[in-house]
């Protein structure tokens, strides 16, 4: 009596195919690393855009002075007597820079934007309406984008790509 071989695949036959979808995986595939550093850049300075809104929204409930102070990628929004109401860590990672082009910016119980200093005095500032152009506190880039938050005098923030 003759015995039947069982019908399949030897181990050495699946892992030759197996070797052969990953080679192909591998070279047809793009890098997705730009796309993930473009998605992170995006994502870092939409949180910055929605702080600086938070902290305008929050002076014109409070009719209070709250100020914004960039910090790499992060940031903190913070009343005038210093209570601080939201701070974010540096988040960049996956090739996300991200460039402070602001010391701090307040906003005044109106809403309206207003570069402040602290001096001997306490603090003192100046409305940016004097400014000819929009504010803009930060430029976040990563995988080949770049994002500019920028504040209009009245307060207005916008996220665009640059």
């Amino acid at each position: 009596m003759k015995l039947a071989r069982a019908a399949g695949f030897t181990m050495v036959e699946l892992m030759v195919v197996l070797a052969i979808a990953a080679i192909v995986l591998l070279v047809a595939l793009p890098d997705l690393r730009p796309q993930v550093a473009a998605m992170d850049a995006k994502s870092v300075a939409s949180g910055m855009a929605d702080a600086l809104q938070y902290a305008r929204q929050y002076a014109l409930n409070t009719s209070n002075l709250v100020t914004f102070t960039p910090s790499g990628c992060g940031y903190t929004v913070a009343t005038a007597s210093g209570t601080q109401l939201l701070s974010s860590g540096s988040a960049a990672g996956h090739g996300v820079s991200c460039q402070p082009l602001a010391k701090s910016v307040s906003f005044l119980g109106d809403g309206s934007v207003s570069l402040c200093t602290q001096g001997v005095n306490g603090l003192s500032c100046s409305p940016a309406s004097a400014a000819s152009s929009p504010i803009a506190p930060a430029v976040i880039s990563g995988g080949g984008s770049s994002w500019t938050i920028a504040l209009s005098s009245g307060g207005l923030v916008s996220t665009n790509p640059s």
